[in-house]
């Protein structure tokens, strides 16, 4: 018998599992296998990803730092390489979670968890066993969502995990799906070499972002020679041993386009399929499993459900932050805030990030408010990294100042969207960030730039 029983060792899941045990709880984590360790993030998705990209932004940028005089010159990518230095990558990430893990003296269980009552679950696998807790946490993750028309081919129609997969660049691919991740692998497959086209079925890129950020992504990605169609919808596919054949509806002309890869990126679903969730008699929809505003199952109340498996947005940031607010309510310590900000970050080339309100939401809601930008340009430090593209945002109450949601497109916009994050949890003003001092050059700076201008 234990106190808590974890279903899932993503962030989510080993985050909780670890406050627990070091808060003197006795639990069990339960996954697959070793090698699920870390969930998706780690091991097909946020490290391996940001691993590729940012090998493909050192390729971007070489051109321009050959022209400030380094005698570098690439012949050729190995790709072979490249995913050697990210399973070393994975491999010490492990290490540290299980270490983690282990100081906190959580007991591993390595099968497939499924409910056999409401506090009893059963373990399938290379040992079959049977336990029970006090409180269960689920945080068993997500995996890609299939496109309705298209199944994946090995090798030929693949998802984001297959990417890391790949013995070779491809001379062309297609991105069915314009999201962040979408974006991230067609910038990084068009930095090595390949014919990048995206399809995106809404009429804007990264859909969830600021209007003028969506915009603007699509300018950069077009100077690339990234091609993007948007309102599109694949409506026919031929695999063929060269390729795949794509047929495209574009609204007012039907295209007829072949590729030697097709990757799918239209989001993911929670991974309960399999969970015997009815027989824990915990309440789902399309597979989510439902919370109350303490993340606690509105139907079992020995439950708790974290991460992907709950319709928050599916970020590694916030599993972490949910697995927080989860453990300390186990430990019975003070509740930690239901309603709080945090920042959306796309590695693609140029980065985007986002915090806070957004000016579609303010205007949705009648605040008034007014939008300040300012672009890169004007930045010494974004000219020294070779990439000047961009600008920053501020969106801030117009009687008070009062800082309300930035958004960011350019040079380490996912690294500068921290300061916004700081700002606006400290209810600052625009006045308040005119009076400090911004350290000479940095990209930072351009945020002095813009709250101190009239």
């Amino acid at each position: 018998m234990y106190d808590v029983i974890v279903i899932g060792a993503g962030p989510a899941g080993y985050e909780v599992a670890s406050l627990l045990g070091s808060g003197g709880k006795s639990v069990c984590i339960i996954d697959k296998n070793e090698s699920r360790i870390g969930g998706t993030c780690l091991n097909e998705g946020c490290v391996p990803a940001k691993n590729f990209l940012e090998t493909a932004s050192f390729v971007k940028k070489s051109a321009y730092f050959q022209k400030c005089g380094v005698d570098l010159t690439i012949n050729s990518f190995d790709i072979a390489a490249l995913k050697k230095n990210t399973n070393c990558l994975i491999t010490d990430l492990t290490d540290g979670i299980l270490g983690k893990l282990k100081k906190a003296k959580v007991e591993i269980k390595y099968g497939s968890a499924s409910f056999l009552d409401e506090t009893t679950i059963q373990i399938s696998g290379a040992n079959e066993e049977v336990i029970k807790a006090d409180k269960i946490v689920i945080a068993s993750g997500s995996t890609h969502r299939n496109h309705p028309l298209m199944n994946l081919v090995d090798g030929k129609i693949i998802s984001s995990k297959e990417v890391f997969e790949l013995d070779s660049i491809p001379e062309s691919i297609l991105v069915i799906g314009g999201g962040a991740i979408g974006c991230e692998f067609a910038t990084f497959f068009k930095s090595l070499g390949s014919a990048v086209d995206i399809a995106e079925f809404t009429p804007r890129l990264v859909p969830i972002e600021d209007d003028d950020i969506a915009r603007t992504l699509k300018r950069e990605l077009e100077k690339q020679g990234i091609n993007i169609f948007l309102k599109s919808n694949v409506t026919g596919y031929d695999v063929q041993e060269d390729g795949v054949e794509i047929t495209l509806d574009l609204g007012k002309k039907v295209e007829v386009k072949k590729y030697d890869k097709v990757l799918i990126s239209i989001g993911r679903n929670p991974n309960t399929e399999d969970l015997g969730l009815d027989d824990g008699i915990v309440t789902t929809d399309r597979g989510f499993v439902i919370v109350d505003d303490t993340l606690k199952s509105i139907s079992n109340m020995n439950v708790y459900a974290i991460g992907d498996v709950i319709p928050t947005p599916a970020l590694a940031h916030v599993a972490y932050y949910e697995a927080k607010r989860v453990a300390a309510t186990i430990l019975g310590q003070s509740p930690m805030s239901e309603n709080t900000i945090f920042p959306s970050v796309t590695f693609c080339t140029p980065q985007i990030a986002s915090i806070g309100q957004s000016e579609r939401a303010l205007k949705e809601a009648g605040v008034d408010f007014k939008a300040k930008k300012i672009f890169f340009k004007i930045n010494g430090k974004a000219k020294i990294k070779g990439d000047d593209s961009g600008f920053v945002k501020i969106l801030h109450e117009t009687e008070t100042g009062k800082i309300l949601g930035a958004a960011i497109i350019g040079n380490e916009a996912t690294e500068i969207i921290h300061e916004f994050l700081v700002a606006i949890n400290a209810e600052l003003t625009i006045e308040d960030l005119s009076k400090m001092i911004f350290a000479h050059p940095t990209l930072s700076e351009t945020i002095l730039d813009l709250v101190s201008a009239h």
